[in-house]
């Protein structure tokens, strides 16, 4: 209900609730009715067929990425799907290590938005192979200063290139 009342309308609305003849109730009910309800702790479980469509999208996207970043970093680059699981939003952050790199992005005409979870196991040799190293881990974990963190939002918006290729289809 995406109207836009006049003056005289809203004047009408505000009296028939102040007099009684409206209730607020019957005002919500509309919209109580396009409102569902969603437990973060048990969400609805995707049927096998759906897990099984999603480890195929995503087997096909490990593929495109990997010849995709062996182009792009110049050196041999192997990315497998290790599984397709559901687990809970709290299951979910409580299994992010620190330091990440969390890109979330939306893939229209889908509705809601999507995160890609990179670990520093991935992202330093890939920021070293991009700086001209051999790909190496630093010995200490660090922060991402701000000229890794620019130079990786270009690599991850061709990465999210390949992601609405293998969606496409769907």
């Amino acid at each position: 209900m995406d109207e836009v009342l006049s003056q005289a309308e809203i004047d009408l609305l505000l009296n028939a609730l102040s007099t009684g003849e409206l209730s607020a109730e019957e005002l919500n009910k509309d919209k109580d009715e396009k409102i569902k309800n969603y437990d973060f702790r048990r969400p609805n479980k995707f049927s096998k067929e759906q897990l099984r469509t999603l480890y195929l999208i995503y087997d096909n996207f490990s593929r495109l990425i990997s010849n995709f970043l062996s182009a792009y970093l110049r050196t041999n680059i192997q990315i497998k799907l290790a599984s397709v699981d559901q687990l809970t939003y709290e299951d979910f952050v409580l299994s992010i290590p620190t330091p990440t790199l969390l890109t979330v992005f939306s893939q229209e005409p889908l509705p809601g938005s999507a995160v890609i979870e990179t670990n520093s196991g991935f992202i330093f040799p890939i920021i070293d192979l991009l700086f001209g190293g051999p790909g190496l881990m630093p010995r200490k974990l660090r922060e991402l200063t701000d000229i890794e963190v620019n130079v990786l939002k270009n690599l991850y918006k061709k990465i999210l290139e390949n992601i609405s290729i293998v969606w496409a289809d769907i």
